[in-house]
């Protein structure tokens, strides 16, 4: 199996995991196509998608918890 990863065709997308005793978590994850990621994670579930890099991604978290707070 070859370890390498071609960082440079992964995107990041912010998910957002449901729970009801809690407000909900919402965390990045990396994938290489659209597909892929609508393939392991229920469309509902994806908050955005096609970000180019994790700090992208991960600022759009700190984005929609503000206005969730407001």
């Amino acid at each position: 199996m070859n370890g390498l990863v071609d960082f440079a065709r992964l995107r990041y997308a912010v998910i957002e995991a449901l729970r009801t005793e809690a407000d909900p978590e919402r965390f990045v994850i990396a994938y290489r196509t659209e597909q892929s990621l609508h393939n392991v994670i229920a469309t509902p579930c994806i908050i955005a998608f096609g970000l180019s890099s994790r700090e992208d991604a991960e600022a759009s978290i700190k984005v929609c918890v503000s206005a969730a707070a407001a």
